[in-house]
């Protein structure tokens, strides 16, 4: 048996490998690496570049952001665009005083967007509340390298069209795979409070 064993060893190639591009740290430490999800114009219900909060229930459908600084991850925070006060159900949020056009229920990236619209990279962030420039994210600044799935899309990331099924990466500083395909839940998740 043990003579087996070590023979079946024996005749195995070594091939040599690229490495593969890193993959990301856990979440990166602090505040700036947890931002909150909504800034003064959603917390007063405000207009923000022509999106209104409205109780309209639209259809909707999904994208799906990831931000990665130095190969740590960003928390995409439940409740960007859904104006308080906020009902919250574990680290869902069910429900507010009105919705915009794009919104987030949990914390793991995916964007409800009202059909019928085409919104931008750039509007998200302007909901949320925080800046997104070619070279800042958040609280962060370097050159910001953006993917529409695998592919690396050029000039300001702004202007990004979030369509459905869309995944875009955002990176400041190490490079982390872009995780494509993404795999999206069927429908929208469904959550009463």
């Amino acid at each position: 048996m043990v003579l087996a064993l070590v023979g079946a060893g024996c005749g195995h190639r070594t091939e040599k490998r690229s490495p593969a591009p890193p993959r990301p740290e856990l979440f990166g430490p602090g505040a700036r690496y947890r931002p909150a999800a909504f800034g003064r114009a959603v917390e007063r219900a405000l207009p923000v570049r022509g999106l209104g909060c409205t109780r309209a229930n639209h259809t909707r459908f999904l994208a799906h952001l990831e931000i990665f600084v130095d190969g740590r991850v960003v928390l995409i925070p439940a409740g960007i665009g859904i104006a308080p006060p906020q009902v919250r159900r574990g680290a869902f949020v069910v429900s507010g005083r009105c919705d915009y056009p794009l919104r987030t229920r949990e914390p793991t990236g995916l964007v409800e967007i009202v059909h019928g619209t085409l919104p931008t990279l750039g509007d998200l962030f302007a909901v949320w509340g925080q800046p997104l420039r070619s070279r800042r994210v958040l609280s962060f600044r370097g050159p910001v390298a953006a993917f529409v799935g695998s592919r690396r899309m050029a000039g300001d990331p702004r202007g990004i069209e979030l369509r459905p099924h869309s995944v875009v990466t955002l990176e400041v500083g190490r490079h982390v795979r872009p995780h494509f395909p993404y795999v999206f839940p069927p429908g929208l998740p469904t959550v009463r409070p």
